[in-house]
């Protein structure tokens, strides 16, 4: 799926909304995923595997900044994150962006799965807001890349993992 942005025009966020779709393949069966948010997400650092993020847990928050490819930078909370076990992750999100965001797990096979990833956000930055009619297509292409490099940097971590379980030294 390819990232879309559609706005409400009768919305008084109309050209600040925005809805992201992407889907990440996995090289990692869908148990052993749900394991790896298990593990990562009650870290100090959640969202280790993923290029250009560096994020902090706070008490029951995760203080992420993003840093975009076309070289500005977002900054958010993480928060009331819900899971229904072996299928989803759901969050909200406060600061540069205020939303919220599902990520769905599904099984492709033994050895692959995929997780959908869906951002209903509106951008909080004055900047971006005044911005977002002629910049909208690079906000939406900057999210995209963005997730690419998430997906590409889990799929590194889960193979990192991999060889770590499996090596008798270590």
């Amino acid at each position: 799926m390819n990232p879309t942005s559609p706005t409400d025009p009768g919305s008084d966020t109309a050209g600040s909304h925005y809805s992201f779709s992407s889907r990440w393949h996995l090289a990692a069966p869908q148990e052993r995923v749900w394991e790896a948010f298990e593990e990562l997400l009650p870290t100090d650092n959640p969202f280790v595997f993923w290029p250009g993020m560096r994020s902090e847990r706070r008490d029951d928050a995760i203080h992420v900044t993003a840093g975009s490819p076309m070289g500005y930078t977002l900054r958010f909370r993480v928060h009331d994150v819900e899971s229904t076990p072996m299928t989803r992750v759901t969050l909200r999100a406060d600061g540069d962006l205020l939303g919220r965001a599902t990520m769905q797990l599904g099984g492709v096979d033994d050895l692959n799965s995929t997780i959908d990833v869906s951002w209903h956000v509106d951008v909080t930055q004055p900047w971006m807001r005044r911005m977002r009619f002629v910049l909208r297509p690079v906000f939406v292409l900057a999210h995209d890349v963005v997730m690419r490099a998430g997906e590409r940097g889990l799929n590194a971590w889960l193979r990192e993992q991999a060889k770590t379980d499996s090596d008798p030294v270590g």
